[in-house]
């Protein structure tokens, strides 16, 4: 299925000044206005007798209508380039598909992060990676076993996994206590949603499973998302209705989150680390250095020290939470005191 074609992302963004009523006559003169010199605009704005609160919305306005115009530009820039790589993949020169990939995406991240962010560019960008990964036929990759993603870590793992078994034991206990709640409905919705069960454990980590966990960066919830990939993601947030509360609607918009992140990337290190730091700035690391694994970027300190600690973090949450599942029937965990709690791994907080 098509994802992104021109007259379902494109197109949108274009009428949507219209629809917001951005192409008003004021609107249009205030653009004219950008092009005259200042003395004779002084002497126009003095001739209209607007307010300057009113002049400002229509120059706030023509900026938008500027910045909108150019985004559009951009995406059917990539959507050209996108074509062009599809071809080249059908034709079988896969080297040359990537490449005009590459350009597509490249073309994409050229923007301001605010404006990767906003949801018709956002949509567009995860359009293209799924497609891409369709066309590759490539399916969601199971996580490997827990000793194996320990060895990758080079040791990292190995300290979060001693952590958790020894001076922040009781605080994993309580997370796991905590989890027996939620563990089954969790396990279906990410079966469901094609991710892997293991990643349930990805909530160790960020709340130890406290539905009204908050950070200081105003990410909430078991998953600690942020209101705008919140919303995004469905989550509703309304007066005193905020569904990143909600233990079953967030966990579905988790999944889908981290099934996203994977298609962006094509691995789980990387999405784990675009989990905690955002996929724009991976993107762009990934971008600027060409280094596609995440234990180089991390090695060569090429991203915050939040999101260095963060996936070793989780992995090793993943080790301890499989042990205790797979050794205790009914995946149960006893729970200790609850003042006990999960150590801080510290989160750049753009979920």
């Amino acid at each position: 299925m098509r994802l992104f074609v021109q007259t379902a992302v494109i197109k949108p963004l274009l009428i949507v000044c219209l629809i917001e009523g951005l192409f008003t006559p004021d609107a249009l003169a205030a653009q004219s206005d950008a092009t005259t010199p200042a003395g004779a605009r002084s002497e126009q704005d003095q001739q209209t007798g607007l307010p300057k609160s009113v002049e400002a919305m229509l120059d706030g306005l023509r900026k938008k209508v500027e910045r909108k115009a150019e985004t559009a530009e951009l995406l059917s820039k990539a959507h050209g380039l996108y074509q062009e790589g599809e071809a080249l993949y059908k034709s079988g020169d896969r080297e040359a598909a990537e490449a005009k990939f590459s350009l597509a995406r490249q073309t994409i991240l050229s923007v301001e992060e605010e404006v990767f962010y906003e949801p018709g560019v956002h949509t567009y960008f995860l359009g293209l990676s799924r497609e891409i990964a369709a066309l590759k036929g490539g399916a969601v990759a199971p996580l490997a076993s827990g000793n194996q993603m320990a060895l990758a870590g080079n040791g990292q793992v190995q300290r979060f996994i001693h952590h958790y078994q020894g001076k922040g034991r009781d605080g994993v206990r309580v997370a796991l206590a905590r989890l027996g709640q939620y563990e089954a409905m969790m396990r279906k919705i990410f079966r469901e949603e094609n991710v892997p069960e293991d990643l349930i454990y990805v909530g160790l980590v960020e709340s130890a499973y406290n539905p009204s966990a908050r950070s200081g960066a105003g990410a909430t919830g078991i998953w600690q998302f942020v209101r705008d990939t919140g919303r995004r993601y469905g989550l509703k947030q309304a007066g005193p209705l905020d569904e990143r509360h909600d233990p079953e609607k967030s966990t579905r918009a988790a999944a889908r989150y981290l099934r996203d992140l994977y298609q962006i990337f094509g691995g789980w290190h990387l999405a784990l680390a675009a989990y905690n730091a955002g996929e724009y700035r991976i993107l762009r690391t990934i971008e600027k250095t060409g280094i596609k694994d995440f234990w180089q970027m991390s090695k060569r300190g090429l991203l915050p020290q939040e999101t260095i600690n963060y996936v070793p973090a989780v992995l090793a949450a993943i080790t301890v939470g499989k042990q205790r599942f797979e050794q205790k029937p009914g995946g149960r965990a006893a729970e200790t005191s609850p003042a006990a709690s999960v150590p801080e791994i510290g989160r750049v907080g753009t979920k």
